[in-house]
């Protein structure tokens, strides 16, 4: 069951993502706002999950190793993300900057899921 869980819960982040940056492009602050929490929720679910499945599997140390360091930059990038946005509530200025800052999130993100992937191709199950 784990595994099932762990792809809906990865799904609904990247539509949870897509549905943020589309409301944040139209201007609908309320609707952003409650996606963009909804994709933290999300996002931890997958972390949690992806810890818990995780457990099961023995990765090749370079893959894991390039695999974190995605993810974990993806998360330092987010107080940046929340930080531009709350700024922009005030001062248009900060719509470039907050875009690349969501950009880097956004970026940092499919790498981390993609190298995951690739983490897993190389993957065996722990006896």
């Amino acid at each position: 069951m784990q595994v099932p869980l762990f792809l809906a819960t990865l799904f609904a982040t990247i539509v949870s993502i897509f549905l943020s940056v589309q409301a944040g492009r139209a201007g609908n602050r309320p609707s952003h706002y409650r996606r963009v929490a909804s994709t933290v929720l999300f996002l931890t679910a997958a972390i949690i999950q992806a810890e818990i499945l995780g457990q099961e599997w023995e990765f090749p140390r370079g893959r894991l190793d390039l695999h974190l360091f995605c993810a974990f930059a993806a998360l330092a990038s987010l107080p940046g993300v929340a930080w531009s946005g709350w700024k922009l509530r005030g001062d248009p200025l900060m719509r470039p900057v907050h875009c690349r800052w969501v950009g880097a999130f956004i970026a940092l993100t499919v790498c981390a899921v993609a190298t995951a992937g690739w983490m897993f191709l190389a993957a065996t199950t722990v006896a």
